[in-house]
């Protein structure tokens, strides 16, 4: 038995109630602790990314898990390393093939990640964060946000 890591469907996403990142080329970015249903389930987070143009922004993906590109690092400021399974996971011919995904002007889509899951996040308190790269190149960052595992 596995387990596998999956693409959310759309849901509406709350705009008003995340804090975000500094926009970039009309695109922001949020990250949430998402709420656990037990206290020894691994940490997952909400990232979502709002389309803050007055225009339609063309997203090409490989999944969220690939598009948003989420870091975690310790109290101390020190980069943790990624799971064996999250390795495996991103390997490039493991990925979905390219979609398009197109957010209106104002839409916000969100992903859930279960960074417990994807990084060595044994005991203590975490920082997070997430980044993308907007349609024009220019990456896209998160609010920063504590985890604690």
């Amino acid at each position: 038995m596995g387990l596998s890591v999956r693409d959310d469907p759309k849901k509406v996403v709350d705009v008003a109630g995340r804090e975000w990142g500094e926009p970039a080329e009309g695109l922001a970015l949020s990250v949430l602790l998402s709420a656990r249903k037990h206290e020894e389930e691994p940490a997952s987070v909400s990232v979502a990314i709002h389309n803050r143009s007055p225009y339609a922004q063309r997203l090409l993906t490989r999944g969220w898990l690939s598009y948003f590109r989420v870091s975690v690092t310790s109290a101390g400021g020190a980069p943790v390393a990624m799971t064996a399974y999250a390795r495996e996971l991103m390997k490039p011919e493991r990925l979905p093939a390219p979609a398009e995904v197109t957010l209106a002007p104002g839409e916000a889509v969100e992903a859930d990640i279960p960074v417990g899951l994807l990084f060595e996040m044994r005991r203590g308190l975490f920082q997070v964060q997430a980044t993308c790269e907007a349609p024009g190149g220019a990456v896209v960052t998160s609010n920063q946000i504590p985890v604690k595992a």
